[in-house]
C-alpha cells in the first residue's frame, strides 16, 4: 500500500514525525480546559419589561401577550416562555440549538421594536434584551464565618468580590449574608406633618448639602489659588444640624423631624455555615472559561490576603468545580492507565515483550493525536471525552495487533525486517482499512443527535472517530515504519537458505498448523458445527431469546428503562417556596428547622417550634464521625456521610429573573467524597426526606446535585387553558393523582393563589386639582417606605449610602399612611387621605405562559433508587386518562419526557442507520450480499450478551447509556468477522475444500480475534468494577464516580463483545458455511429432480427418444 510502503521507505523521517506527535500532543494535553460536563450552550434571549404597580393580569395583557405575538414567526424558534408578575414583563426566548446566538438576539431585539407601538406609553424605560447563558452557574461557593462579627464578614467578602471579579474569565461573584453599613435618616411623619414638610425636602436637603463644591481659582499675587467650598459630612452627627424648612419664621432643623441612625441595610439575604452565621461568595464564570486555572488564581489570591484578616476568620469551600474536575480527571485517567497496563500484560503474554511494546505504540500515539485535534477543535477534556478514550482504549491495538502480527510472521519465514514490515501491511491493509470505516460507521449518525442531549453526547462519537482515525493512521505509518527498525524474531531455520519474497509470502498465506490444546479443542468444536449448521444457527437465535426473556424476569417487568442512570450524588439542596410576601426572619425561621432536622431527629413537637439560639447552636455542633478509611473527621450531623450543612435565605426582588434554575432559598448539604463514604449517599437524602416532611411554613423539595445535561424534573405535566383560577383547581387535581403513583415525592405546581397587598386607590379627579398623577403619589410612598439613597457617607476611603426613609416602626403600620404629606408641584402639602382610600386586599398571583398559552406546571421527583421515571411517569399518564378536562384545556408531559422521546427516536434511527452504513461498507468490500448478511445476523445474536449484562448486573435498559452502547457494539463486533471472512476467501481462492477452509480460517485467526477481544473488554473492566489503581497516590481505588456514569454502557460492550466472540469464532463460520452450501445443494437438488421426473416427462424438455406413453 502506497502510504505504509512510504512510511517504511522514510522511516527517519517518522520517528521524527512521531517526535513531534509526542511534544504537540502533551502540550495540547496540558493546556486543554478541564471541566466535569460539556459546556453546552442553549440559545436563550431574555427580554424584561417594567411597569410599575401594574397587576398581573394587566401586565399580561398590555405588554406580554403584545410582544408574544410579534416573537411567532422567528427563524429557529423552539419555545417561548413567559412571566406576568406584579409590575414586571419576563419572556425568555428558546430557540433550537446550534442557533447563532448573536443573529437571535438582533432577531428579538428587532420584533421587540415592532411592539413598542403596542406597548403601553408610559413606561419608564424600553423593554430591555439580553442573552442568558444558563450554563454560567457558580463554579466555587465560598462561605466566610469567623468571630468577628457580620460587618467585618462582609467587608471581607466585598474586598474578596472585588479582587475576584478582576480576575480574567470571572463572570461575576454573588454575595449573599452579612451586614452593610448605612447611614438612616429616620423621618417622624407625625413631626413632618406639624411642620408641613415632606421627605422628599429632606432628601434634597441632605443631597444639596453634603457633596464638595469647587469656586473656580483666584489669583493672589503672582499665583493662582482654587476655591473650594467642602461641604462633605465628616461625621453623621453634621445631618443633624441641616435646615429642613421654616415654620413661623423660625428655621427646622432635621433633629427636629428625623433621627440620624449610625446602622446596617436592613437585610435583604442570611447565610450560615454548619449553624455558624456566614456570607456566601458564588463565584460564576464566563462561557467556555478554563475552571481550573480560574480557581487557582483564586486559591492563590485568598492565601495571599488571608494572613491579614483578623484572628478566627475561616473560609470554607462548601462547593468546589475545580476539586470535583480534578477528582474526576484522575478518577478517569487511573481508569485509562488501569485499562492499558490490562492490555499490554495480555498482550505480552500471547506476543511476547518486542511485539507488545511494538502493539502498545498505538496506544500512546492515538492519544496524542486525539489530544492534538480536541485542542485544535476547541474542545474541553470532559468526563464524556474521557469516557470515549476509555471505550476506544482497547479497540485502539486491534488494527496494531493485526499488522505487528502479520509482520511477525512474514519475519518468522525469513523475510528481513523492510520487506516484511512492508509487504504485511499491504496484505491485510484494506481488511483493516474496511474495519475501522465499520466501526467508524457506527458511530458517525450520532454526530447528529439533536437537542440538548445531542450536544451533550455528541462528544463520544466525535471523540471516537478521532480516536480510532488516529489508530488507523498510526497502524498504517508509524507501526511499520518502527517494525522495519526495530522488530526481531527468533529464527527457527537455523542456517536454512533464505527464502526470496514470493516464497515467504506463499509460507505466511499458508493456515497455521492446528496444534495444542486450544486450537485443536476450537476445531473440534466448529467441525461439529458444521455437520449441522441449522442447529447452531436456530440454537443461537434461541438463546438471544433467552437472554432477553432472563433479563425481563429479572430485571425488565421491574425496572423496564431509565433516561439517565442513578448515581450516588455529591451534594443535595432542600428548596423552599415560602407563601407571598413572606419577609426574611419568617424564611430564616423554616430554614433553622430544615438545619435541626439534618443535625439530628426532630421529635413531631419540636418540628413545629422555633429553637432559641442556644439550642439551635448546640445542635449543630460538630460531631465526631468515622471515613471508609478509618480516620475520624467533624461533621454537622448525626448521620456520617456529611461534611457541611450551609443555608442560603433570601428576600428576593421583583426584577429578578423569573427563570433563575435555581431556587433562592435552599439548605445544601455537602457530601463527603465518595472513597470516604461509609455508605450510599443515596441513603442519606432519604433519611433527610423522612425528616424533614413535616416540617410547616414552606412547600419543601429535595433535589439531589445535577450531573449532565439539564434535562427536567421526572415528571413535569403542563396544564394549558385560559382561566388561571380553573387552571388552579386542575393542578390540585393532577396533584392528587400523582401522588397515587408509587414512589414519588415532592409533588408541586407553579399556581400562585394572589399576593397580599394594600391597595392605596387614589381618586384621580380629587389628586388632579393639586396637579397630582398616580405615579407622582407612587413614587412617594415608594420613597417613604422602601427608602432613597440619597447621598453617601465617606469614611477611611469607604462609602456609606445615606438612606432618608420612615422610622421602622412606622414602616410596619398602615395608619401612617392617612398622616402622610404628599407634595405637590405649587409646593402645597396635601395629606394622602385626602384623595386616596387605604385597604387590604390581593392580587392575582404570577402567569406563566408557554407558547402563547396560559399554563400551570406540575412536578414531581422519583425515588428512582426503587422505580425509574419513565415508568413512573407512563403510571401517571395512565391515571390521568380518566381525569375529566373542560374544554379548551389540556394536558400535556414535558421536561425529561421531552428529552426521552426525543433521544428514543433519534438513537432508533441511528441504530438503524449504523447498520445500513455498516452493511453499505461490508457490500463493498466483500462485493457481495451474502458475506455482509453473515456478518450483520452476528451483530443482532451480540444482543443477547448485552441483555445478559444487563441481567447480571440488575441494570435497566438505559436510554441513553444502554442505547449507545448497543450502537457501540455493533461498530466493534463486525471487526474480527470482517477479517476472519476475509482470509476463509482467500483459501478458497487457492482451491482449498470449503469445510477446511472453514475450520482452517478460524483456527488461523483464533489469537488475534480472541486478543482483539480481550483488549477491548479488559480496557473497559475498570468502569464496569469501578476498581482502578490509583497512579498518583500509587493505591487501589475501591470506588469510581466516573463508571456510576458509564457502567451500563461498558456492560453492554463487554457482554455483548463476549457473545460476539464467540458467533465470530463459531456462528459466523457456521452460517458462512450453510449460505455457501446452497447453490451445491440446489444444483444437487436440481440433479435429483432431474433423474426422478425428467426421464418421465423428457419430452417437455425437448429430449429426444423421450418416452411419450
Amino acid at each position: 500500500m502506497l502510504v505504509s510502503d512510504t512510511a517504511v521507505r522514510k522511516s527517519i523521517t517518522v520517528v521524527v514525525l512521531s517526535v513531534l506527535i509526542i511534544v504537540f500532543g502533551t502540550y495540547c494535553y496540558l493546556v486543554l480546559p478541564r471541566e466535569s460536563d460539556p459546556d453546552i450552550s442553549i440559545p436563550n434571549v431574555f427580554i424584561s419589561t417594567e411597569y410599575r404597580g401594574v397587576s398581573p393580569p394587566d401586565i399580561e395583557t398590555a405588554i406580554t401577550i403584545e410582544i408574544e405575538k410579534k416573537l411567532k414567526g422567528l427563524d429557529g424558534l423552539k419555545k417561548i416562555q413567559s412571566v406576568s408578575a406584579e409590575g414586571l414583563s419576563s419572556i425568555n426566548v428558546e430557540f433550537v440549538t446550534g442557533t447563532n446566538i448573536d443573529q437571535a438576539m438582533q432577531d428579538v431585539k428587532d420584533k421587540v421594536d415592532e411592539a413598542k407601538n403596542e406597548l403601553p406609553q408610559d413606561l419608564e424605560n424600553d423593554p430591555s434584551v439580553f442573552e442568558v447563558n444558563f450554563s454560567e452557574l457558580p463554579i466555587v461557593v465560598f462561605s466566610l464565618s469567623g468571630t468577628c462579627g457580620l460587618p467585618c464578614l462582609k467587608e471581607i467578602a466585598d474586598d474578596l468580590e472585588d479582587a475576584i471579579e478582576a480576575i480574567p474569565g470571572v463572570l461575576a461573584v454573588d454575595v449573599t449574608g452579612g451586614l452593610e453599613r448605612e447611614i438612616r435618616v429616620e423621618v417622624f411623619p407625625e413631626k413632618l406633618a406639624y411642620y408641613g414638610l415632606d421627605i422628599s425636602a429632606l432628601q434634597q436637603v441632605v443631597v444639596s448639602e453634603n457633596q464638595n463644591t469647587s469656586g473656580g481659582a483666584i489669583r493672589m499675587g503672582d499665583g493662582r489659588f482654587q476655591l473650594r467650598v467642602p461641604g462633605e459630612f465628616t461625621t453623621p452627627e453634621e445631618i443633624y444640624g441641616l435646615i429642613v424648612g421654616t415654620h413661623g419664621g423660625e428655621p427646622v432643623y432635621l433633629k427636629d423631624v428625623a433621627r440620624v441612625v449610625d446602622g446596617f441595610k436592613e437585610e435583604t439575604s442570611r447565610a450560615r455555615l454548619d449553624g455558624r452565621a456566614a456570607v456566601n461568595l458564588a463565584v460564576r464564570k464566563r462561557s467556555g472559561e478554563n475552571i481550573i486555572p480560574i480557581s487557582k488564581q483564586i486559591d492563590s489570591h485568598i492565601a495571599r490576603v488571608q494572613p491579614a484578616w483578623p484572628r478566627g476568620t475561616e473560609i470554607t469551600k462548601v462547593m468546589d468545580k475545580a476539586r470535583d474536575i480534578d477528582l474526576m480527571v484522575a478518577d478517569l485517567e487511573n481508569n485509562i492507565l488501569t485499562g492499558l497496563v490490562l492490555v499490554l500484560v495480555v498482550i505480552f503474554f500471547a506476543m511476547g515483550l518486542r511485539n507488545a511494546l511494538m502493539v502498545s505504540l498505538a496506544i500512546p500515539f492515538s492519544m496524542l493525536l486525539t489530544f492534538t485535534a480536541l485542542y485544535l477543535l476547541g474542545i474541553t477534556l470532559n468526563m464524556v471525552v474521557l469516557f470515549s478514550l476509555t471505550l476506544a482504549l482497547g479497540m485502539l491495538v486491534d488494527n496494531a495487533i493485526v499488522i505487528i502480527e502479520n509482520t511477525y510472521r512474514f519475519m518468522e519465514q525469513g523475510a528481513s525486517r523492510f520487506d516484511a514490515a512492508m509487504k504485511a501491511t499491504s496484505e491485510v491493509a484494506y481488511p483493516v482499512i474496511g474495519s475501522t470505516l465499520t466501526t467508524l460507521g457506527a458511530f458517525a449518525p450520532m454526530l447528529f443527535w439533536p437537542g440538548i442531549m445531542g450536544e451533550f453526547m455528541s462528544y463520544l462519537p466525535l471523540t471516537l472517530i478521532i480516536t480510532l482515525s488516529a489508530s488507523l493512521f498510526v497502524a498504517l505509518v508509524i507501526n511499520p515504519a518502527f517494525a522495519s527498525l526495530c522488530m526481531k524474531v527468533k529464527s527457527k531455520d537455523g542456517g536454512a537458505p533464505a527464502k526470496s519474497l514470493e516464497e515467504v509470502a506463499a509460507a505466511v498465506e499458508r493456515p497455521a498448523e492446528i496444534r495444542g490444546i486450544w486450537m485443536r479443542g476450537y476445531a473440534k468444536l466448529l467441525t461439529a458445527a458444521l455437520k449441522r449448521p441449522v442447529s447452531v444457527i436456530l440454537c443461537s437465535f434461541a438463546v438471544l431469546a433467552l437472554m432477553v426473556q432472563g433479563w425481563l424476569l429479572a430485571v425488565g417487568l421491574e425496572k423496564p428503562i431509565e433516561f439517565f442512570p442513578d448515581i450516588d450524588p455529591a451534594a443535595m439542596y432542600v428548596n423552599l417556596e415560602v407563601p407571598e410576601g413572606a419577609d426574611l426572619d419568617y424564611i430564616d425561621r423554616v430554614l433553622k428547622r430544615i438545619e435541626l432536622a439534618v443535625a439530628s431527629p426532630q421529635t413531631e413537637a419540636s418540628v413545629s417550634l422555633e429553637p432559641s439560639d442556644e439550642e439551635y447552636g448546640q445542635a449543630l455542633l460538630a460531631k465526631e464521625h468515622k471515613k471508609a478509611d478509618g480516620t475520624s473527621f467533624a461533621g454537622p450531623s448525626d448521620l456520617g456521610n456529611i461534611r457541611n450543612v450551609y443555608s442560603k435565605g433570601i428576600v428576593t426582588a421583583s426584577a429578578g429573573t423569573a427563570f433563575d434554575p435555581n431556587a433562592p432559598n435552599h439548605v445544601g448539604i455537602r457530601f463527603l467524597e465518595m472513597k470516604d463514604r461509609l455508605g450510599s449517599s443515596n441513603d442519606t437524602l432519604e433519611t433527610i426526606r423522612e425528616r424533614i416532611k413535616d416540617i410547616a411554613g414552606a412547600r419543601l423539595t429535595i433535589a439531589a446535585a445535577e450531573e449532565g445535561p439539564p434535562t427536567g424534573a421526572p415528571i413535569n405535566i403542563e396544564i394549558a387553558g385560559d382561566d388561571f383560577a380553573v387552571l388552579g383547581s386542575l393542578a390540585a387535581e393532577v396533584k392528587k393523582i400523582v401522588a397515587q403513583v408509587p414512589h414519588v415525592e415532592d409533588i408541586r405546581d407553579d399556581f400562585v393563589e394572589g399576593t397580599p397587598s394594600v391597595h392605596v386607590t387614589v381618586d384621580r379627579q380629587k389628586a388632579a386639582l393639586f396637579g397630582l398623577s398616580t405615579d407622582m403619589i407612587g413614587f412617594a410612598l415608594k420613597t417613604a417606605y422602601n427608602g432613597l439613597d440619597v447621598s453617601s457617607f465617606r469614611e477611611k476611603d469607604e462609602d456609606y449610602d445615606i438612606t432618608v426613609q420612615l422610622r421602622e416602626d412606622d414602616r410596619r403600620v398602615v395608619d401612617v399612611l392617612h398622616e402622610l404629606m404628599i407634595p405637590t408641584p405649587s409646593g402645597q402639602m396635601v395629606p394622602l387621605s385626602t384623595m386616596a382610600k387605604v385597604a387590604y386586599g390581593g392580587s392575582i398571583g404570577d402567569i406563566n405562559r408557554i407558547n402563547n398559552e396560559r399554563v400551570v406546571t406540575v412536578k414531581a421527583n422519583v425515588d428512582e433508587t426503587k422505580v425509574p421515571g419513565p415508568v413512573a411517569r407512563a403510571q401517571a399518564e395512565e391515571l390521568l386518562k380518566n381525569l375529566p378536562l373542560p374544554p379548551g384545556y389540556q394536558t400535556r408531559f414535558t421536561g425529561e419526557f421531552e428529552f426521552q422521546q426525543e433521544s428514543e427516536d433519534f438513537l432508533s434511527k441511528a441504530f438503524v442507520v449504523a447498520l445500513l452504513l455498516i452493511f453499505l461498507i461490508l457490500v463493498s468490500q466483500f462485493n457481495s450480499i451474502s458475506q455482509p448478511f453473515i456478518i450483520m445476523t452476528s451483530v443482532i445474536l451480540s444482543l443477547g450478551g448485552a441483555f445478559l449484562g444487563l441481567m447480571l448486573f440488575k441494570q435497566p435498559f438505559g436510554i441513553i447509556m444502554t442505547g449507545v452502547g448497543v450502537i457501540s457494539l455493533a461498530g466493534v463486533v463486525v471487526n474480527n468477522a470482517i477479517v476472519l471472512l476475509d482470509y476463509t476467501n482467500k483459501l478458497r481462492e487457492r482451491g482449498m475444500v470449503l469445510s477446511e477452509a472453514v475450520v482452517a480460517a478460524g483456527a488461523t485467526r483464533l489469537r488475534p480475534v480472541l486478543l482483539t477481544a480481550i483488549t477491548t473488554i479488559l480496557g473497559l473492566i475498570p468502569m464496569v468494577t469501578g476498581v482502578s489503581f490509583d497512579f498518583h497516590d500509587l493505591t487501589i481505588s475501591w470506588v469510581s464516580e466516573s463508571s456510576q456514569w458509564w457502567r451500563s454502557m461498558a456492560v453492554v460492550v463487554i457482554f455483548g463483545l463476549m457473545v460476539a466472540t464467540f458467533l465470530t469464532l463459531v456462528v459466523v463460520p457456521t452460517l458462512y458455511y450453510l449460505l455457501e452450501q446452497l447453490p451445491e445443494k440446489r444444483r444437487q437438488a436440481m440433479e435429483r429432480i432431474k433423474r426422478l421426473y425428467w426421464k418421465q416427462y423428457g419430452w417437455l424438455s425437448g429430449e429426444k427418444n423421450a418416452d411419450l406413453d
